[in-house]
């Protein structure tokens, strides 16, 4: 019995350690021009340490081949001034929003920049065998796999899910 009940447990926590789980995107309807809104908020990026990036994202069907990635660095406070996508090889600088970095949150340190870039490109993160980001800060870089073989993230699978709500009807 007490064997079973160990076993279960274990099974428990692996199932609750998953990187398929994470929140579900918020889909919504702008007030303003009546567009469909979709938004994942930053999950993280497969890292072994405490201070890691996330990637999330917000799309707009006014703006239907564009896409908000919001690059995230979890438990420090920085200044986030650069991003790099390498998907499979295919380097690609994405460009900063004209906002500033945002250290709002209520429970943990985080660091959130916004960044332009195409809709084909989170296309091309879920089609991929390996795709690391590096986060650019004042004090140096942070590079983590979003996809890398058989390593994924909470960040790889919040984005298959942000396709699937921006391509159901």
């Amino acid at each position: 019995m007490f064997k079973t009940l160990i076993t279960l447990s274990f099974a428990l926590l692996l199932t609750a350690c998953s990187n398929k789980s994470g929140l579900s995107p918020t889909v919504s309807t702008s007030g303003f021009d009546n567009a469909k809104i979709v938004t994942i908020t930053p999950h993280g990026n497969a890292s072994d340490s405490m201070i890691a990036t996330g990637i999330g994202a917000q799309w707009s069907s006014a703006t239907p081949d564009l896409v908000l990635l919001q690059v995230a660095i979890f438990n420090d406070i920085s200044a986030i001034t650069g991003a790099e996508l390498n998907i499979d090889g295919n380097k690609i600088k994405l460009y900063a929003t004209k906002g500033i970095t945002d250290f709002n949150s209520s429970s943990v340190k985080q660091s959130i920049k916004s960044f332009s870039t195409k809709l084909s490109v989170v296309r091309d993160i879920v089609n991929s065998e390996k795709t690391w980001v590096r986060v650019s800060t004042p004090t140096g870089s942070m590079e983590n796999a979003i996809i890398d073989g058989e390593t994924d993230s909470k960040a790889f699978y919040a984005l298959q899910r942000f396709l699937l709500a921006i391509d159901s009807k």
